[in-house]
């Protein structure tokens, strides 16, 4: 199934949405509105240092937002003060999947 690209209403969501992986515009695409509301100011916040994310262990600058109860969002930043990348939008599920994957 072909994602409808989600189109964001105001100005500001509209240069975030500009900078977002293909797949992550996707994944917003098949999310309720609430959710998709809570990615977006998960990443605002986060790059505005107005939230906190959880440093991922063993990765260079990635790191996981809280967005919504059965929403995470992955994103990278090199530098403090730079811009922040969208990774992916994941759910804990998922996560929780990877992490007991057996990788040896």
């Amino acid at each position: 199934m072909e994602a409808v690209a989600w189109q964001p209403r105001d100005e500001e969501n509209t240069r975030m949405v500009d900078g977002l992986p293909i797949h992550v515009i996707a994944a917003l695409d098949r999310v309720t509105p609430t959710e998709r509301d809570g990615v977006l100011t998960a990443i605002s916040d986060f790059s505005r240092h107005a939230q906190e994310g959880i440093a991922i262990p063993d990765t260079e600058s990635l790191y996981l937002l809280w967005a919504a109860p059965e929403l995470r969002v992955i994103v990278r930043r090199t530098d403090p003060n730079g811009a922040v990348e969208v990774e992916d939008v994941v759910q804990p599920a998922t996560l929780r999947a990877f992490a007991a994957a057996d990788v040896s």
